[in-house]
């Protein structure tokens, strides 16, 4: 390539780069980061076989509940998780079922953690290895799903749940969930 074609490709390329940003920023336009729609939203809640917590026993899907729920990952150790715990105490209080998922952390310092700011779920799930996070597209704490009736994950969300996430949301698909017994929630 001759000296001068190289300069006007050298110039040509930010236009380029910049252009193929524009494209990709242009498409993600309007779209909420906080919905993630992945492999597993419309998919059966995956096959685990966990400690609880609280109680040290054996837990499988069977026991989960049978009536539409929300799947909370967290950690002693995410300051989010922290953050987040006083409204998920406020949506069980109003009868929100929570099933939470323990992720990555030590035992010990997760109940000392439910101790201290209170326990606002049904069943809480030991996942020390972090296999189920792994299954479900976990790709931090908090995150959370919301879980039908038939055990259907129907939505994922990233990041703390709070009063706008829940009004927003989580609690129009719960109650589409709830009162019509089924359908799509993104």
């Amino acid at each position: 390539m001759s000296r001068m074609k190289r300069k006007q490709f050298l110039w040509l390329l930010p236009l380029v780069i910049f252009m193929g940003l524009a494209v990709v920023l242009w498409t993600r336009l309007g779209v909420d980061p906080k919905i993630v729609p992945q492999a597993t939203t419309d998919q059966i809640l995956p096959t685990f076989n966990l400690l609880n917590l609280t109680n040290g026993q054996l837990q499988t899907n069977a026991s989960l509940p049978t009536k539409p729920f929300i799947l909370n990952v967290w950690g002693s150790w995410c300051p989010t998780c922290a953050i987040e715990q006083p409204f998920l105490l406020k949506m069980q209080q109003q009868g929100v079922v929570l099933v939470g998922v323990n992720y990555k952390d030590q035992p010990a310092d997760a109940v000392a953690y439910l101790t201290q700011r209170g326990n606002p779920f049904v069943l809480n799930l030991q996942d020390s290895t972090g296999d189920l996070g792994i299954d479900l597209g976990v790709t931090g704490a908090p995150e959370s799903f919301v879980i039908d009736q038939d055990h259907r994950i129907r939505m994922h969300i990233l990041g703390e749940i709070n009063d706008e996430v829940w009004r927003t949301q989580l609690k129009p698909c719960l109650d589409r969930l709830i009162y019509k017994g089924a359908g799509q929630c993104v």
